[in-house]
């Protein structure tokens, strides 16, 4: 008798390896993600102006890095100043540190994308937030007034135009570029449930949109293993909107599996024994089985990186 519905993700082909460098941007679903890519020993670069949930907030890191955009949006509250295209981990003490800050982050963004295989994606909501007087789509409110903004339902059309426009661009610019799409499954509860369906309901269309015309582009179905796989309370978090540590494991099995080659795969393996047994934490510290437990897994680490010395460990 089966008590839940179960599916295998489809090979995506990307056949990652440590060798490979990775970029994962979104909701804060993809730092997840990006968190166990980086605790495998893989060269990631993560969210790096912070989480950022909408499509167009993305849209708008990823045109102004590949554009090398001078110009930056900056906001004054109290003695720091934030960018509006930015979350507020990205901030300063003045209008020029932040400027320099922005300008060197999308340098390196669009250097790491030259470098890269894949660029992991991840929408959170469809709800955007547009600044009434700036007239742009705002990647973080930073706790100012709701009355400086409007709060819209992103149409279909518009955002898949747009993303059709970039990924060409970047199809132009980084040939070797793979590009893989989720869409987060973490609720906006806040929004409203059924408002939340409607967004992510937008969502699904345009990511599946994409990929079916552009040959370079993947689906990863975070959403869908999550809602129709598990859908049980005790895979989230307290606030009942986060998939908790165990979800979380699981998806990333799930990305692993359709995602790595088998030799990556197979190296997974020794380096999630080797950094089990080195963050062991004994009962018994100073005993000579726990020292010579410890040397083994020493010596097995600095084998392993004399073999594979791509390895980010």
């Amino acid at each position: 008798m089966e008590f839940k519905l179960t599916f295998e993700p489809e090979l995506n082909g990307l056949n990652l390896s440590h060798n490979d460098s990775i970029v994962s941007i979104g909701s804060c679903f993809s730092e997840e993600i990006a968190k166990k890519m980086s605790k495998a020993c893989f060269d990631v670069n993560s969210n790096p102006f912070g989480t950022l949930f909408h499509p167009e907030a993305l849209l708008n890191v990823l045109n102004s890095s590949i554009d090398g955009r001078q110009d930056v949006e900056v906001l004054k509250r109290d003695d720091l100043f934030f960018s509006w295209d930015a979350s507020s981990k990205i901030y300063a003490s003045s209008e020029e540190e932040l400027t320099s800050t922005v300008r060197q982050l999308r340098e390196k963004l669009k250097t790491d994308l030259a470098d890269a295989k894949l660029l992991i994606i991840t929408f959170g909501t469809a709800w955007k937030y547009t600044h009434k007087e700036l007239h742009i789509t705002v990647g973080n409110c930073h706790k100012e007034q709701k009355s400086q903004f409007d709060k819209t339902l992103a149409s279909f059309v518009s955002m898949e135009e747009s993303w059709q426009r970039l990924l060409k661009k970047m199809e132009v610019q980084f040939p070797n570029l793979q590009v893989l799409f989720s869409v987060s499954p973490v609720r906006h509860a806040k929004d409203g449930l059924v408002e939340n369906n409607r967004s992510k309901a937008r969502l699904i269309e345009l990511v599946h949109s994409l990929v079916e015309k552009n040959g370079n582009c993947s689906y990863f179905p975070a959403y869908e293993i999550v809602i129709d796989e598990l859908r049980d309370y005790r895979f989230y978090s307290e606030d009942l909107v986060h998939p908790n540590s165990q979800a979380i494991n699981y998806i990333w099995e799930r990305f692993s599996a359709s995602s790595m080659s088998f030799e990556t795969k197979v190296l997974l393996k020794i380096i999630r024994k080797i950094k089990a047994t080195l963050s062991h934490k004994s009962l018994h510290p100073n005993s000579k089985v726990n020292s010579q437990r410890l040397d083994i897994a020493i010596a097995d680490k600095e084998r392993l990186l004399q073999e594979h010395p791509f390895l980010k460990w």
